[in-house]
């Protein structure tokens, strides 16, 4: 979707420019007019002073002797030998002073225009960058709502119809294998409400992180077996290699839904292909990296892949279930305990990286 400014902006931005326009325009003319009034109001007084000298000289004075009576009431007028007697003009001091301060004005509505214009062109833009931002989180909110609207709806139905299939044929294999369907749904359930609640615990600022000395190789087994038994087809599409002991600085109750959300990631957008999840030290750092050979991501979308609520695509038109918190997530969890996360990806199509790194835990002494 292709933002644009709403009609009322455009109706705004157009009248305060037009505004800006009449008003330098204004003050420009207005300068110029001032300019002709001053240089005419200085012939007049030229022509004031010749009458003057000519009728003093005309009564028997000398035009110096003239001049000298005289000058002191027409500033800005110089005499000037000529014929044996005087010409007065505007002096050339009185001229270029009267030029400056006819610059002077012209600069001043040069820089007040532009300074307006660079204000108009600001506030256009933070209205063009709200009008986005509003537009993509109304976006962000339809697919979010439609998005879980979809994971609730097909776990639940999956459920009913599992549960009226058991009450009308309540056999034994067909009970078993309808039970594993419902507990398979009512994981996926489980995962969702969960981010839902961890979404919910951070924007109250209810989460605190506490990070301790812990064996993140340990914790990372676990949550990898964890994730094992609650697959259905045992994940066997997942390599993990993990050290033996691997201490570091984390959150414990952080680790299981940062892992959770990486393999269900990796799993979702993998495309059937392995998932090869990765733990070692490098460095001051404790790296887990989980690598998928699946769709990918294009630069475009690595500025937003963490973003909350975003998922590539159409909501309307994508297959892949999740609801665009599960990265969010992550990286929030990863902060408040002072890790980092990062995501590579070599193009669509090629899969796609995404690295944890956990501070080292400190030597013991």
């Amino acid at each position: 979707m292709r933002p644009r400014l709403p009609l009322w902006i455009l109706i705004v931005a157009f009248l305060f420019l037009a505004q800006l326009s009449w008003w330098g325009y204004s003050l420009w003319t207005r300068s110029e007019d001032l300019y002709r009034i001053e240089l005419d109001s200085l012939r007049r007084l030229e022509d004031l002073a010749r009458i003057e000298l000519a009728e003093l000289v005309r009564e028997g004075a000398e035009p110096a002797e003239a001049w000298q009576r005289i000058g002191s009431r027409f500033p800005g007028i110089s005499p000037l030998p000529r014929d044996g007697g005087l010409d007065l003009r505007v002096g050339a001091a009185t001229l270029d002073s009267l030029r400056r301060h006819r610059d002077a004005r012209r600069a001043m509505v040069i820089g007040e225009g532009s300074l307006f214009l660079v204000l108009w062109s600001l506030g256009l833009w933070l209205l063009l960058r709200a009008a986005r931002r509003e537009r993509r989180l109304a976006l962000q909110e339809a697919n979010f709502i439609h998005a879980v609207t979809h994971e609730f709806r097909s776990p639940l139905q999956s459920l009913r119809l599992a549960v009226e299939s058991i009450e009308r044929r309540p056999d034994g294999p067909r009970v078993a294998a309808y039970a594993a369907g419902m507990s398979e749904d009512l994981t996926r359930l489980e995962g969702l409400v969960e981010n839902l609640l961890a979404v919910g615990r951070l924007d109250a600022k209810a989460f605190a992180a506490r990070p301790r000395r812990l064996d993140l190789a340990d914790a990372v087994r676990r949550e990898v077996e964890r994730f094992r038994r609650r697959c259905g087809d045992g994940a066997d599409w997942l390599e993990a290699e993990l050290p033996a002991e691997l201490e570091a600085e984390a959150d414990p109750s952080a680790i299981a839904p940062i892992l959770a959300n990486l393999l269900d990631n990796a799993r979702k957008y993998g495309e059937g292909r392995p998932v090869r999840l990765e733990l070692a030290a490098r460095g001051a750092y404790a790296e887990l990296r989980v690598r998928d050979q699946g769709r990918g991501f294009s630069a475009a979308e690595a500025r937003r892949l963490f973003d909350r609520f975003w998922r590539a695509g159409d909501e309307r038109v994508r297959t892949a279930p999740g609801s665009g918190l599960g990265l969010y997530l992550v990286r929030e969890l990863a902060r408040a305990q002072g890790a980092t996360i990062s995501a590579r990806s070599d193009g669509p199509g090629q899969g796609a990286e995404f690295t944890v790194r956990w501070p080292l835990a400190p030597q013991e002494q």
